[in-house]
């Protein structure tokens, strides 16, 4: 093989890695050329404890769930919520990714809200009291909200940032789309 009008020599050389693989090289002016190695692309995450299970849900708001014959709760995720989910001036909620989230949308429900127009929810806090909102996917974003009523519900709870964390619970009511979420506060963990 030629490179840059001289004569150039493939051969196999065995490099010490890890796992012992064979790279191939090639010489150039009597010296070895070897191919870098791509530098792996994961990030490294800090060291935890493995997450907490959830809170039992309290009283009032598992009464709510019975009340409205709700079924297949499931819990979704947990987040300490933001400046950006508290502030007066932004009427959403961040949903963290989660393959939860995903697995309890019906079909017709997970293409609504990929398609950004959203689906209506029921969300109960925990003293039980309702409130309609929209789960929608911020397409431009990549992220998935609770909006059109959550600034009623952080209000009315009087939620604050770094100072709560949420527990979001999914369930279905006569076949809707509902959400429980248990606040827990000066127990962040």
């Amino acid at each position: 093989m030629r490179l840059f009008g001289v004569e150039m020599e493939p051969k196999e050389k065995e490099q010490e890695t890890k796992r012992t693989k064979k790279r191939k090289s090639a010489r150039l002016f009597g010296r070895d050329l070897v191919p870098e190695r791509k530098r792996s692309k994961i990030k490294k995450t800090r060291s935890s404890s493995p997450p907490l299970p959830p809170a039992p849900l309290p009283f009032p708001l598992l009464q709510a769930i019975h009340d409205m014959e709700g079924r297949d709760q499931v819990f979704v995720t947990r987040k300490i919520l933001e400046q950006s989910d508290t502030d007066a001036g932004q009427n959403r909620f961040f949903i963290p990714k989660s393959e939860v989230l995903w697995g309890v949308l019906t079909e017709e429900e997970r293409r609504r809200v990929e398609g950004g127009g959203g689906v209506e929810a029921m969300v109960v806090d925990p003293r039980g009291w309702k409130y309609n909102m929209r789960l929608k996917k911020w397409v431009s974003l990549n992220k998935v909200v609770l909006n059109s009523g959550w600034r009623k519900l952080v209000d009315d709870n009087e939620l604050m940032a770094e100072m709560d964390c949420v527990e979001l619970w999914s369930f279905r009511a006569d076949s809707k789309l509902c959400f429980a979420l248990n606040v827990k506060r000066d127990q962040l963990q």
